[in-house]
């Protein structure tokens, strides 16, 4: 009985925390084309929800369409592409960037970690009878990752979720080598010169 209380105390002490896995940029892009859409809400008339919808966008980012269409209809608000309505409404994406930054280390022996910003510019415009409105949609997101999993959050066949990685930092990287291997050293002749003794 004392040894499956020490094996479940045991398992409990070192079991490893469980991690949330990183949303990739393609996800958070997604996320924030959503977001930026529920912004607009107020400023689309509700009365009138079936609209003649305009998705432009340059050719890299055309198969957002989708998503876009999505998040509006998911808010009530139907769309339809080759209707003769006078209101119309058109969504243009025109620019979606990835930046990292500020590299830095978690702890003295922790991960490396590195500041992850994604934006979306875009906007809306609506045009009626009572004239023309037009909505920024820009919008922002800012995280920290670990600089090993950007090979994981990035899309290599999708160019706008990758970007540069900032020079990382060198004597952090460096030093940690020399702790170990000097702390090595002295054990060793610690051990030595103890043990002749």
């Amino acid at each position: 009985m004392k040894r499956i209380i020490l094996i479940i105390a045991a398992f409990l002490v070192f079991q490893s925390p469980i991690e949330a896995q990183t949303k990739t940029n393609l996800d958070l892009v997604y996320d924030l084309i959503d977001r930026s859409i529920s912004k607009t809400e107020p400023f689309i008339n509700q009365k009138n929800n079936t609209y003649h919808f305009v998705y432009t966008s340059p050719d890299s980012y055309s198969f957002l369409k989708s998503s876009v269409v999505n998040s509006y209809i998911s808010k009530g608000i139907s769309l339809k592409e080759n209707d003769s309505s006078e209101t119309k409404l058109e969504h243009t994406i025109k620019n979606i960037r990835v930046e990292y930054s500020n590299p830095y280390k978690d702890g003295f022996f922790g991960d490396l970690l590195i500041e992850r910003i994604i934006k979306i510019d875009a906007n809306l415009i609506l045009s009626d009878k009572s004239g023309i409105k037009t909505y920024d949609m820009n919008d922002s997101y800012k995280d920290t990752v670990e600089v090993e999993s950007i090979g994981r959050i990035e899309n290599p066949a999708i160019p706008f979720t990758q970007s540069a990685i900032p020079e990382l930092p060198f004597f952090s990287n460096l030093l940690e080598p020399i702790i170990v291997v000097g702390t090595l050293i002295v054990t060793i002749i610690l051990f030595f010169t103890v043990r002749s003794k």
